[in-house]
């Protein structure tokens, strides 16, 4: 199975393509990322300028690939401001999967991953990132958080996906 996996956020957006291998509950991480949208030049970028950045390069990543899911983590409504913009990467994701696999984008809860990975929901973002290297066929080294926060989503997904059969 084939999955894309987000972290979303309009400033820094992780993404992975995942390879999972049902037959060893294993992953093979083919590309990973994030798309930095904090400092274009001397230039600051407004949301629909982020917003679209977003889609263009998540757009030029499927490209490559012929996916089974695309899959983000579930949001958390924490700060109005910050909830609002998180809201309209969401929606641009929703439009993106829905182009590409005529389905809506799967989710998967911060607290669900966290437990599927290392058995704690409650686990810290450094634990989560070195528990999701054991589901991992070589050992990767995220450049930012937003990295590894999307690969355990992909995994947590594919994990989840196990269980349900």
């Amino acid at each position: 199975m084939k999955v894309l996996a987000l972290d979303l956020s309009l400033n820094s957006t992780g993404y992975a393509v995942l390879d999972w291998d049902s037959a060893i509950q294993k992953a093979t991480v083919i590309e990973l990322g994030h798309i930095d949208n904090k400092k274009q030049g001397r230039m600051k970028w407004n949301h629909g300028q982020k917003l679209d950045n977003i889609y263009r390069q998540l757009t030029q990543v499927q490209s490559n690939y012929l996916f089974d899911a695309v899959v983000r983590e579930k949001g958390v409504t924490r700060f109005n401001k910050a909830t609002q913009a998180i809201f309209r990467v969401v929606g641009v994701v929703d439009m993106f999967a829905y182009r590409l696999l005529n389905t809506a984008c799967q989710e998967i809860g911060i607290t669900e991953a966290k437990k599927l990975i290392t058995g704690d929901g409650r686990a810290d973002k450094a634990d989560v990132a070195v528990m999701v290297q054991q589901y991992l066929t070589r050992v990767i080294e995220f450049a930012v958080d937003d990295e590894s926060d999307a690969v355990a989503v992909g995994v947590a997904y594919c994990l989840k996906q196990e269980e349900n059969r």
